[in-house]
């Protein structure tokens, strides 16, 4: 008998977002639809209708921001705790989320990203109990988390390991790749079907194109104009809506095969080389970093067996410290403001690359297509298992694969 996960929730908040903006995802299907093929609003919405705008330089927005991704980052699977056989789409997916959690016992300024100085708060630690409330709602309670390593965790990375202190333990970045997904290609606003919207960004605005339960698997297929050669590297973006922690991978499954885990999980993509930063879309400004010298690239403790997948390079600005924690240093350096806003949300644009809401920057890797490969139309799959939540997001882009032939 299958059960369904029920995952422990404290306080609902706000949901994470992202998606792959090249090669364009087949979520991006109600990005030909108004109001997303028109200008970006400013700020940028959330929900209602949902957004996930992006950087390009192509669009006339001055912000560089295009609305062509429709609601590409509003398709995951919620309730997706890395002990459970299936998700439960449930709407209130933070464990936990959004009370004070850690107090400051140190001396002046609150320091920023490493949390010197910051510990639990006793009474949150009295009345949260994880062992207690979670072997009822998994069908693996053995099931042990395999990212332990604080260069791999993106949040409260002072609490030990599977301690009372580390509230996240079990999330789907602790054992990337094991948790279950309701779909590969995300379901719409992450429910189940029936469902219907949910809170904390469990949403989607229905369109002629898609309503909310609706499987990306089953998204028609959108042409891209993306031919890759086999043995060659390629480069592939993602966008941040907002921040999860975690970390992601990418995959092929070939067209003709059903786009689930059996077979993304057959064709697991390495990364290779630097990772970067990108600001204003193609041609725009970068940062670059290596993930494997920084200990944020990972193939062991993976599922499959030797999967290869990297650390979210976007920390939490220091705002939110008092609710999870040290995280860890921006690949850049910040602003003052950002850096000092330990008591106040920062202001759009103030921090670059760091934040909870960042529409404004791309994550940039290049992976590797085996020479191996045989020639065809292939599905890329990219997979972002949060730490933060027990939601897994995805992306599902059509691509094609050529052997011979000078792309």
């Amino acid at each position: 008998m299958t059960r369904r996960c029920v995952p422990f929730v404290f306080v609902a908040g706000a949901a994470g977002h992202g998606a792959v903006t090249d090669p364009k995802p087949r979520q991006a299907i109600d990005g030909n639809l108004a109001p997303w093929k028109g200008l970006v609003p400013n700020p940028v919405p959330f929900t209602t209708p949902n957004w996930c705008a992006h950087e390009s330089a192509n669009s006339k927005d001055p912000r560089h921001l295009t609305g062509s991704n429709g609601e590409a980052c509003f398709w995951f699977s919620n309730g997706c705790d890395i002990g459970c056989d299936k998700c439960d789409g449930a709407a209130g997916q933070k464990i936990p989320c959004c009370n004070q959690k850690f107090l400051y016992v140190g001396n002046g300024t609150v320091p920023s990203w490493g949390g010197e100085g910051i510990v639990v708060d006793p009474k949150w630690l009295a009345s949260f109990d994880r062992e207690k409330v979670r072997p009822a709602f998994v069908k693996y309670p053995d099931r042990k988390p395999t990212i332990c390593d604080k260069k791999l965790r993106t949040i409260n990375l002072n609490a030990e390991c599977g301690s009372k202190e580390d509230f996240w333990y079990y999330t789907p970045w602790r054992y990337p790749g094991i948790a279950p997904v309701i779909d590969s290609c995300g379901s719409a606003g992450g429910r189940l079907e029936g469902q219907g919207n949910g809170g904390a960004g469990a949403s989607y605005t229905q369109t002629p194109n898609a309503k909310v339960g609706d499987l990306g698997s089953k998204l028609p297929p959108l042409e891209t104009g993306t031919v890759w050669k086999a043995g060659s590297d390629v480069e592939v973006s993602w966008a941040l809506k907002a921040w999860h922690g975690g970390g992601y991978s990418y995959r092929l499954c070939e067209v003709g095969n059903e786009l689930n885990e059996e077979c993304f999980q057959r064709m697991h993509l390495n990364f290779t080389g630097n990772a970067s930063l990108r600001w204003g879309g193609k041609g725009g400004e970068r940062v670059y970093f290596s993930p494997e010298a920084k200990g944020w690239q990972v193939n062991q403790g993976t599922f499959p067996e030797g999967s290869m997948w990297r650390k979210n390079p976007i920390p939490r600005t220091v705002n939110e410290w008092y609710m999870y924690g040290a995280s860890f240093e921006p690949v850049c350096e910040e602003s003052d403001e950002c850096k000092n806003s330990h008591n106040k949300t920062p202001a759009d644009g103030v921090c670059k690359c760091s934040g909870d809401w960042n529409d404004e920057v791309e994550m940039m890797d290049t992976i590797h297509i085996p020479a191996t490969v045989k020639p065809g139309k292939y599905v890329l799959g990219w997979r972002w298992d949060c730490e933060e939540s027990t939601q897994v997001w995805g992306s599902c882009s059509d691509v094609t694969i050529v052997s011979d032939v000078l792309v």
